[in-house]
Parts: C-alpha cells; sequence; structure tokens
C-alpha cells in the first residue's frame, strides 16, 4: 500500500512537471514575444525599390556623409520635399507624405529598428568608406522591399528588427531562426562581433565601447 502511494505521488509529481514544462515552452515561445517585442507599421509605406529601380535615385541622396564624415541617418522632411512638395503619381501613400507631412512642416517619424544602446559608439564612416562594406550587410535587403515593412522594438534592450514579410507571426523562432529571411536589422554584439572575427578584425571592447 505505501510502495502504491509512493509511485502515485511520483506519476503526480511527474505530471505537474511536464505540464508546467509544456505551459513555459508555450509561453516562451508565443507568448513572451508578443510581451517583449513592440510591432508597429511605418507612419508612411515608403517603397525604396521604387525609387532606387525605377526613378535611378542612389542611396546616398537621401542617406548621404556630411563633410566631417559623420552619417546624415534617416533624411528630414526637407530632403523628400526636395521632390515631394507636390503629389507626383497615384499613391495614397504619398499622398498622405505630402498631405499630411511636407505640406504641414511636419517630420515623419520613422520607426529606427537600428537603435542601439548609448554605450556603443558606431562609425559609418569606418564601415562603409574604410572597410568598404554594402549598407546591406548590416541593414539587409531595405533598397529592395516594395511593399510596406513593420519594425519591432525589443522594450527591455531597445534592439529592433525590421519585418519584410507582414504575414509572418512573431514568435520566437521566426525572431531568431527567421533572421535574415523574413526579419532583419538587428545589430547586437553577437553580429558585430561575428563580423569582425570574420574580417580578421579586432574584437577588442574599446572599438565599439566608448
Amino acid at each position: 500500500m505505501r510502495n502504491f502511494k509512493r509511485r502515485k505521488d511520483s506519476t503526480i509529481i511527474l505530471l505537474i512537471f511536464l505540464s508546467g514544462f509544456v505551459l513555459f515552452h508555450f509561453a516562451g515561445k508565443f507568448a513572451a514575444p508578443l510581451l517583449v517585442y513592440d510591432r508597429q507599421k511605418q507612419p508612411v509605406g515608403f517603397n525604396h525599390a521604387k525609387h532606387g529601380d525605377d526613378v535611378g535615385v542612389s542611396c546616398d541622396t537621401c542617406h548621404f556623409f556630411y563633410d566631417d564624415g559623420s552619417w546624415s541617418g534617416i533624411p528630414k522632411m526637407e530632403v523628400c520635399a526636395n521632390c515631394h512638395s507636390e503629389v507626383l503619381g497615384e499613391s495614397e501613400e504619398e499622398k498622405k507624405l505630402v498631405m499630411d507631412f511636407i505640406q504641414q512642416n511636419r517630420e515623419v517619424e520613422w520607426g529606427l529598428y537600428f537603435r542601439q544602446p548609448q554605450c556603443v559608439s558606431f562609425s559609418h564612416s569606418s564601415h562603409v568608406r574604410g572597410a568598404k562594406l554594402s549598407c546591406e550587410t548590416c541593414h539587409g535587403p531595405q533598397g529592395l522591399s516594395r511593399s510596406a515593412v513593420e519594425y519591432l522594438t525589443n522594450r527591455i534592450t531597445k534592439y529592433s528588427y525590421v519585418v519584410y514579410d507582414t504575414d509572418v507571426s512573431l514568435t520566437l523562432n521566426t525572431v531568431i531562426g527567421k533572421k535574415e529571411k523574413n526579419i532583419w536589422g538587428t545589430m547586437g554584439m553577437d553580429e558585430c562581433a561575428a563580423c569582425h572575427r570574420a574580417r580578421g578584425t579586432s574584437t577588442a571592447c574599446f572599438i565599439c565601447h566608448k
């Protein structure tokens, strides 16, 4: 009788453990990303491929270096206004850009999927001009995108991603397993260190952390 009770207690403990394992597995895979990552659309759907392939605008027309070598980053509204002071086509997104922002003299609050912690110092000049890296090396096929993209921001680390396939469900597998396929944009320390090692560049702390 005592042995039967022990086996019964062991079975109950095992079932509780397995139930907890399954519960935490699915919670970690599906629920946690929804809580940790903030998924949003850009305020204006910008078509990179149309500007590049169809119109012939080069990347450095909007994203350029200043004379001192610093990076301009996301273009200000006046850069867009150089071409879009009036509506040129039939795109609803262009109409939104012109009517709601340019003609209202409002800056577009673009979602930034490349933000780094304050302890990181990143030089575009040393990577683009010095190491001759293409923008796609870190940013992915952003310039080839014809459809509107979404972006993810980790509420804790502030690392961020760009989502090229908006039909992709947000799970731990898509954030980690499908990187460089449907989701791109994270520039965490692991990615930077791996790139440096592959190119024979120093991974000393002071290279990136000032």
